[in-house]
């Protein structure tokens, strides 16, 4: 016999085993459900013992399942980082992960600057800011913002900490200032930060409600919103400040702090490699000026 069961049986099982589910493992792998179900029937044939209990038409891990789930998490993940280091050797490639409205509002206008320093690292962008993007090496780095990530795993650097604030034309100039009653203001809401009026509103004691106006489904449209004169975006001042230097946005009521940050994230087992240690010294370059 074998020392090692089929490759693609503890493939296989590794999905199951990450879902606890065969039907979530067969979507994942784009294969039937009795594909998966079959694999994991010969893995424990070959084994010699149970690794799923099936109940009630859902599956759950023995010990045994759990002792060898831990075993190949830890093998792929070992010939997931080998194979991504052999297969960009010569290649130097980064792949960026950001929400929208960074991308196009602060990246982008930048990023030739990178390019030039650094002309051998091919550049690719994603606009999914979700953790699972560097965890799953879909990313090489994650610039979002919020709170601190839990976790030992990340590496963490501090772009920025967010100050937002009401910004409109030019055209609105005497429409509103701090002191003003936001209900009787046309609003605009991005529904990627929901809670941004808000959250600025408790921040500053602002008058009236701030939940009404027009919704967008990005920050990015709805800061084009308040640049055409629908009314009155709340932004994050890092995004705009080419707006408010050109002067197609201004800012009556200001900015202020919140509880959040722009954060770049990488995971800490890769945050010495010689393309994400360049970005990053680019990014703290650029949001220092």
């Amino acid at each position: 016999m074998s020392a090692l069961p089929s490759l693609r049986a503890l493939h296989y099982f590794k999905q199951a085993a990450q879902f606890e589910s065969f039907s979530e493992a067969a979507d994942s792998l784009n294969v039937t459900h009795s594909a998966v179900s079959h694999q994991i029937k010969n893995l424990e044939s070959w084994l010699g013992t149970v690794l799923f209990n099936r109940t009630a038409g859902r599956v759950y891990l023995t010990a045994d399942g759990i002792t060898l789930k831990n075993c190949c998490d830890d093998a792929f993940d070992a010939i997931s980082q080998t194979c991504h280091s052999l297969r960009n050797r010569s290649e130097r490639h980064l792949t960026i992960a950001c929400a929208p409205s960074f991308l196009a509002q602060w990246l982008l206008p930048r990023i030739s600057r990178f390019s030039q320093r650094h002309p051998q690292i091919t550049l690719s962008f994603k606009t999914q800011t979700e953790i699972g993007q560097i965890e799953n090496r879909r990313a090489d780095v994650l610039i979002k913002s919020g709170s601190h990530p839990d976790g030992n795993e990340l590496e963490q650097t501090l772009i920025s900490s967010d100050f937002i604030g009401p910004v409109c034309a030019p055209d609105f100039h005497a429409s509103f200032t701090a002191q003003s009653d936001f209900s009787a203001l046309p609003l605009l809401h991005a529904d990627t930060k929901v809670n941004a009026w808000q959250e600025w509103a408790e921040a500053t004691g602002a008058r009236g409600d701030v939940t009404g106006g027009k919704h967008f489904d990005n920050l990015m449209l709805a800061i084009q919103a308040a640049k055409n004169g629908l009314g009155i975006g709340m932004a994050p001042e890092i995004l705009i400040k080419k707006e408010l230097k050109e002067g197609s946005l201004i800012a009556p009521a200001g900015f202020c702090e919140v509880d959040r940050e722009t954060l770049m994230l990488v995971m800490a087992s890769r945050s010495h490699e010689p393309e994400i240690s360049a970005f990053r010294s680019w990014v703290l370059e650029e949001a220092a000026v």
